[in-house]
C-alpha cells in the first residue's frame, strides 16, 4: 500500500477506537469477538490490552456505569491493518467483522425519527426500517447517515472497498468491482508518478486526500491538474497541452496530422468529407479529452455559470458536484493514467 492507502486506514482506526464517534458500541469483548470471528484469534491476543474497554461508574447500581475504548485502542486497530497491509483477503475479513457490530442508530442522525415521516402503521422508526427492502434501507443510510459515517465511507472506498446493509447487518464488499490487479496498477502508478513525474505525483496524492475529506469540488480540479501535467511532459515546445495529448494518442488513425486540435470535439465524423481531418474519428483523444472537459465544468470552472435576472434578483445557475461524481472523476483519471505507463505513450 502507498502512503494514501495508509493514511486512509489510520482515518478509519481513528473513527473506529473514538468512544463517541465510533458506529460500534463500547462493550466486554466486543473486539475479541471481531478478531475470533475474523479467524485472526493469535493477533488479538498479541494486543489484547490495546483493546481492553475501561469502565466508569455513576451510580450505586452495577449496571449504572459507561463503557469506553481505551486510548490504545487506535494503536492496536492500525498495528493490525499494516500487519495484514499485503494480505487483502484477511484485512477485507477483518474490516467486515468489524461492520457487522456497528449500530444504525449511532451511524444515523441523532434526530432521524423526526426527519422521516413514519407512517402511522409503525410504532417505532427501527419497525420502519426492518420494513424496507435492501435498496430502500440503504438509502436511508445514504441519506441519513452522520458526517463521521460519510468519512468512514470515504476512506473505504480509497482502499476500493464500500459499506452497505445487507441482511440485517452491514457488510464491506469491493467498491467499483476493482480487482486486486487495479489495486496492484494503483501502487505501480504512483511509484511511476513520483519518479518520472513528482508535481504530477503531487496533484494525484492531493486527488485522493481531497476526495477523503469531503473537499469534492478540489478532488476533480486537482483530476484536471494531473491530467494537463502529465501531457505537457509530452508536448512540443511553444505549444499546450494538448499536443502532448495528440502524441499520446497516436494510434488514432491520422491524430498526428491534425493541425487544429480543439476543433476536434466538434468535428463531425463524414468517412466520405471531403476533408481529409473529418474521415476520421480520434476515439482516444476524444475520450481523454471529454474527461478534461467534466474536470472543468464541476472543478476549475465550478463558480461559472448562466446568469438570469429576476425581480432585480441576479442568479448564477451553477453546477453542482458531489462526492459520487468526483470519485467517478478520480477512477477515470486513474485509468488514464494506468493507460498510458501501461502503453508507454509518454516521452517515448
Amino acid at each position: 500500500m502507498e502512503k494514501i492507502e495508509i493514511a486512509a486506514l489510520s482515518q478509519i482506526a481513528d473513527i473506529l477506537s473514538d468512544s463517541e464517534k465510533s458506529p460500534i458500541v463500547p462493550e466486554e469483548d466486543v473486539w475479541k469477538k471481531i478478531f475470533y470471528n475474523a479467524e485472526l484469534g493469535e493477533m488479538f491476543e498479541e494486543r489484547s490490552p490495546q483493546f481492553k474497554v475501561v469502565e466508569s461508574s455513576y451510580g450505586w447500581h452495577p449496571d449504572e456505569k459507561d463503557v469506553y475504548f481505551n486510548d490504545k485502542t487506535y494503536n492496536g486497530l492500525i498495528e493490525s491493518f499494516k500487519e495484514l497491509e499485503y494480505r487483502r483477503a484477511e484485512l477485507v475479513k477483518l474490516l467486515n467483522n468489524i461492520a457487522s457490530k456497528m449500530s444504525l442508530r449511532r451511524i444515523l442522525e441523532s434526530d432521524i425519527d423526526e426527519k422521516i415521516k413514519i407512517p402511522r402503521k409503525y410504532d417505532y422508526f427501527e419497525d420502519y426500517f426492518e420494513a424496507q427492502d435492501r435498496d430502500g434501507k440503504n438509502e436511508i443510510i445514504n441519506e441519513y447517515s452522520r458526517s463521521v459515517f460519510k468519512k468512514l465511507r470515504r476512506n473505504l472506498n480509497l482502499i476500493s472497498l464500500d459499506i452497505h446493509f445487507e441482511d440485517n447487518e452491514f457488510t464491506i464488499m469491493s467498491f467499483t468491482e476493482r480487482t486486486e490487479v487495479n489495486d496492484f496498477d494503483l501502487n505501480l502508478i504512483t511509484r511511476w508518478l513520483a519518479e518520472k513525474y513528482p508535481e504530477v505525483c503531487k496533484s494525484y496524492e492531493a486527488a485522493r486526500k481531497a476526495y477523503s475529506s469531503g473537499d469534492e469540488s478540489g478532488c476533480v480540479t486537482h483530476c484536471r491538474n494531473i491530467l494537463t501535467g502529465i501531457f505537457t511532459y509530452n508536448k512540443q515546445e511553444g505549444r499546450e497541452w494538448y499536443s502532448g495529448l495528440q502524441k499520446a494518442c497516436k494510434k488514432d488513425k491520422n491524430i498526428l496530422n491534425v493541425k487544429n486540435l480543439k476543433n476536434i470535439k466538434q468535428m463531425k465524423y463524414d468517412s466520405h468529407s471531403a476533408d481529409r481531418e473529418h474521415r476520421y474519428k480520434y476515439p482516444r483523444f476524444r475520450m481523454i479529452s471529454e474527461v478534461y472537459a467534466i474536470t472543468c465544468d464541476l472543478g476549475a470552472h465550478i463558480n461559472e455559470g448562466n446568469v438570469t435576472e429576476t425581480n432585480d434578483e441576479i442568479k448564477v445557475d451553477l453546477e453542482e458536484v458531489t462526492l459520487e461524481d468526483a470519485l467517478w472523476i478520480l477512477r477515470m483519471t486513474e485509468d488514464i493514467l494506468i493507460w498510458l505507463y501501461q502503453t508507454g505513450n509518454i516521452n517515448d
